[in-house]
């Protein structure tokens, strides 16, 4: 989620207009999709917030796949069907579900760093 605010201030600093690309997170979903299984495989094995990140991803990719699939299946994708039915408020709506998706696993990720960062000064202290 940072990526597309990044690159909407270099816009703006290089050209004077504010641009931003809200379809920059379906873009980067390779990179989600690592990122987030190893944010899933870190909270398995300290067993914390394991059903929030879990089904965020699930979540997420539920939306991102069926938001591009009802796309290509009623010709939205190709150009068939024309920008700004309820075909398009319904795959714009998905979308927007799956960044508040990301937006879900980005936030228990940082809860769970918390956690581990605690849990790691409480074994020191102990020591």
């Amino acid at each position: 989620m940072i990526a597309p605010a990044f690159f909407s201030i270099v816009a703006l600093i290089q050209m004077g207009r504010f641009l931003f690309d809200f379809l920059m997170p379906a873009e980067l979903f390779l990179v989600f999709l690592v990122g987030a299984i190893l944010l899933l495989f870190v909270s398995i094995r300290t067993k914390h917030y394991v059903k929030q990140i879990g089904f965020g991803l699930l979540l997420a990719v539920i939306l991102l796949f069926g938001g591009q699939g009802i796309a290509v299946i009623s010709g939205l994708a190709s150009g068939e069907r024309e920008f700004g039915d309820w075909v398009t408020v319904l795959v714009m709506v998905m979308i927007l579900l799956y960044i508040f998706a990301i937006i879900e696993i980005e936030i228990f990720g940082f809860y769970l760093l918390r956690k581990m960062n605690s849990n790691s000064s409480a074994d020191t202290e102990r020591k």
